[in-house]
């Protein structure tokens, strides 16, 4: 795993995008280490690519996941409404680094983009914070007429960050995966489950009587297989993709967390594209979240279906447990208002329910 994650952040370290540059004709090295080409003289085009832009966009999730697929069709998108203008080259599967180095080869402009979700990027944008409060939405289409206004309004919590909000939208709710039986939220006991590097995550569960552990999603597999965490959670799509159902028993329909995805860009490469190309972006970012929440939707159901055939048996907790787990996580809510402030966690809980 080190091995692999050491060659993508070699890669992604080795780019020097087009965006940043301005013209392809500069991009060779770029090209050349992405595809495994040769590098080519100074003004030709590298691989048959006569994008005026050639950017790059990675993922932690794995190519066939919703977040995956997500990307793919960005990419696709994006070159046909800039008619070839831009070009987008995809890494899922953690090939350019975990989240937070994703995140942070955005930052620098090795990375041209990210996919991925909020929970890590806490680190990079402590307002993100807002959306690790938990067992807020009841159903996913609340969360999505939520979030179609919040996009705006969190984009001046990435200001000083070289990040640029380009999309927010939620897919699905994480799921508890485990090799215990959880129906009530004495269950939860001395479970140790994985978590990102999130303090909001990690204080949820512990507040449930679990024991949280932090632990990078590459090593993820190995660290279920050893014994090292003995729970995980999250969309059922990566579960299965991951084939963590080769570890665990158990799926509980917890509906701790709505996954809200977002597309990062590096913010002197958006302010350095000229206005056209801005407004037909953002025009592509607004249909790539209804995509990627739709794509997501459209396959929870047949998830459920396929996470049942494999053997696993999935338990869906009664409102009475998920009450008493919001209950208990009131410590986070008081975490949450002390990162973000009172105001914007307030707006969040008022829109929320004036959507519901």
């Amino acid at each position: 795993m080190k091995m692999k994650k050491t060659l993508g952040i070699l890669i992604a370290a080795s780019m020097v995008l087009a965006a940043c540059g301005g013209n392809s004709s500069g991009t060779s090295e770029t090209k050349a280490a992405a595809s495994g080409t040769e590098a080519v003289t100074e003004g030709e085009k590298s691989s048959g690519n006569d994008a005026e832009y050639n950017f790059t966009i990675g993922t932690s999730a794995t190519k066939d996941s919703a977040i995956g697929k997500t990307m793919q069709y960005a990419a696709d998108l994006i070159q046909e409404k800039t008619e070839g203008r831009i070009h987008i080259t995809c890494y899922p599967d953690s090939q350019l680094g975990s989240d937070a180095e994703l995140v942070e080869g955005v930052q620098l402009g090795n990375v041209t983009m990210v996919i991925g979700n909020t929970a890590p990027q806490v680190t990079f944008v402590p307002n993100l914070a807002l959306f690790d409060l938990p067992n807020t939405y009841d159903d996913i289409t609340t969360a999505q007429k939520v979030l179609t206004g919040f996009t705006d309004k969190m984009a001046a919590s990435f200001e000083g960050t070289d990040l640029h909000l380009c999309q927010m939208f939620p897919t699905v709710f994480r799921y508890m995966s485990c090799n215990k039986e959880i129906r009530s939220v004495d269950d939860f006991a001395g479970v140790k489950i994985r978590t990102m590097t999130n303090n909001n995550h990690m204080a949820y569960w512990n507040a449930l009587g679990a024991t949280a552990t932090p632990l990078d999603f590459s090593e993820l597999y190995i660290g279920l297989q050893q014994g090292l965490v003995d729970a995980q959670e999250n969309p059922l799509d990566i579960f299965l993709s991951s084939n963590f159902y080769e570890q665990q028993k158990y799926v509980i329909n917890t509906k701790h967390i709505a996954f809200v995805a977002t597309i990062l860009m590096n913010e002197n490469t958006w302010n350095s594209l000229p206005a056209d190309l801005q407004e037909t972006l953002n025009e592509c970012f607004t249909e790539i979240g209804k995509y990627g929440t739709d794509t997501a939707q459209a396959a929870e159901t047949e998830n459920l279906k396929s996470v049942e055939s494999k053997g696993v048996t999935v338990i869906d907790l009664d409102d009475a447990t998920i009450a008493q787990m919001k209950e208990k996580a009131a410590p986070v809510y008081d975490m949450v208002r002390e990162a973000v402030g009172n105001d914007l966690v307030d707006e969040y809980l008022a829109a929320i329910e004036a959507a519901k």
